[in-house]
């Protein structure tokens, strides 16, 4: 239910002093903010961005990511002539509406150009009416674009999704290691034994492994490096780390440094798969066109795990044993991606900016 002040917002909107001439960006929330970021931050170069949400438990997120973007407003109640009289008062460029945020009045009532980036078809009545109000559609797959053409949308492409573009930053790291690098991020407890048990049984095959440990919440270093000692690993943690240690296990104790450490990694373990917790990121380390590899819990990030074992970069284990074959198969054997992700990544971004640009310019 929304607020009494978030309603008063959204009603009243159309009496405030409203910024003009800029690109309208609608989200619904966090999810679909994160995701359209990447093509965000290259139109804000050229174009003032008015942001609206729709979900009231995003607003405080948003209000702390505002150098991606120049005003932020909840959606008006999608009443006609509310949206009516937001629109004359910002006269917008265009509208780029993510996902599938269908609010009938916004589309219908609204004379702007209008933008769909990123949707998937569902086949509903109301999908197959508004869409022909939408000078663009861009979808996540080919046959979600057959659909939208049969519903005679005026242009459909189809330029992939936008959950598998990259937002690394390469970044120079202090880290010296002349060994095979294994990255296990964001591990949970009771994930670190497992990964450990599998570890002890590689190093025992290829010498020159380290294994690099990345706990989900910093403060729990202390207790994984004890962990890591009970295994009897010589080990260290990552800000005492020289670069003539002789160690077998480094404990990251420093946030922020991720990302830093799969870029020099052999292959990475993502945490939050070995209990039940859903997964975190796997395209995170993707990006870096390594190996990654996860365990049985990975119903969060589902989309992602397809996408990468599609193109043969990611592998699910289920216990200590298969975690153990996998890491031995990928260190031994020449690695080869079906494709590089990077390069992939790039290609959907500019199809994204290249089609929304020509709306924009016409």
């Amino acid at each position: 239910m929304l607020r009494n002040f978030e309603l008063k917002k959204r009603i009243l909107l159309q009496k405030e002093n409203l910024p003009k001439n800029v690109l309208w960006v609608h989200v619904a929330s966090v999810g679909e903010f994160n995701t359209f970021l990447p093509i965000l931050k290259e139109l804000r170069k050229e174009h003032k961005i008015l942001l609206t949400f729709f979900s009231p438990r995003a607003r405080e997120f948003l209000e702390n990511k505002n150098k991606f973007y120049d005003f932020l407003y909840p959606l008006p109640l999608d009443v006609p002539t509310i949206i009516r009289n937001f629109e004359r008062s910002i006269k917008p460029k265009a509208l780029i509406i993510v996902e599938r945020e269908f609010w009938p009045s916004l589309i219908m009532f609204t004379n702007t150009k209008k933008i769909l980036v990123n949707t998937y078809a569902k086949n509903t009545f109301l999908e197959k009416i508004l869409s022909k109000r939408f000078e663009l559609i861009i979808t996540r797959s080919k046959k979600d674009e057959e659909i939208f053409r049969s519903y005679g949308a005026k242009k459909v492409v189809s330029c992939g999704n936008l959950k598998f573009i990259c937002q690394n930053e390469n970044k120079n790291l202090s880290l010296s290691i002349k060994n095979k690098i294994i990255v296990a991020g964001s591990t949970h407890k009771g994930e670190e034994e497992i990964i450990l048990k599998a570890f002890k049984k590689v190093k025992q095959e290829i010498k020159d492994t380290v294994l690099v440990l990345v706990p989900r919440h910093v403060e729990r270093a202390s207790e994984v490096i004890n962990t890591v000692k009970s295994f009897g690993f010589r080990c260290s943690f990552f800000t005492d780390f020289q670069e003539d240690s002789v160690v077998d296990v480094i404990v990251v104790n420093k946030l922020g440094v991720l990302k830093d450490l799969y870029a020099i990694g052999e292959v990475a373990i993502v945490g939050g798969t070995f209990v039940k917790l859903g997964g975190h990121n796997l395209l995170e380390p993707a990006c870096f066109n390594i190996p990654v590899i996860y365990g049985p819990y990975t119903f969060k990030v589902r989309d992602l795990k397809e996408f990468l074992e599609k193109n043969k970069i990611g592998y699910e284990v289920k216990n200590w044993e298969s975690l153990r074959e996998t890491l031995l198969k990928i260190l031994k054997d020449k690695y080869k991606p079906a494709v590089n992700i990077k390069e992939y990544s790039e290609r959907i971004k500019r199809c994204y900016l290249r089609e929304i640009e020509e709306i924009l310019r016409t």
